[in-house]
């Protein structure tokens, strides 16, 4: 497994299917905390940071405690009540 394999992974889950509102890929070079205060996404996935060796993957996944936790619990509830709303882009 290469750094490439593992970040496409997370790539794709960010861009697709249901972990959409829930991942933000991120390919800034040099992401710090300040630069995910505001982030809606729960986990801002750092791809710049991912290392990879033989026997051991890490990652670095960023979160805002307040605002993306608030946006998640939103997710949730309109999730449990079965509320839809289409975002056209």
């Amino acid at each position: 497994t290469t750094i490439n394999d593992v970040n496409a992974i997370i790539k794709k889950y960010a861009l697709e299917g249901e972990l959409v509102e829930q991942i933000k890929y991120s390919l800034d070079n040099e992401l710090v905390s300040s630069d995910i205060i505001g982030s809606t996404a729960p986990s801002i996935f750092d791809s710049k940071a991912t290392i990879v060796d033989k026997e051991t993957i890490v990652i670095y996944v960023w979160y805002d405690n307040e605002y993306g936790y608030s946006h998640q619990v939103i997710r949730l509830a309109k999730h449990i009540s079965k509320v839809r709303r289409f975002t056209y882009y």
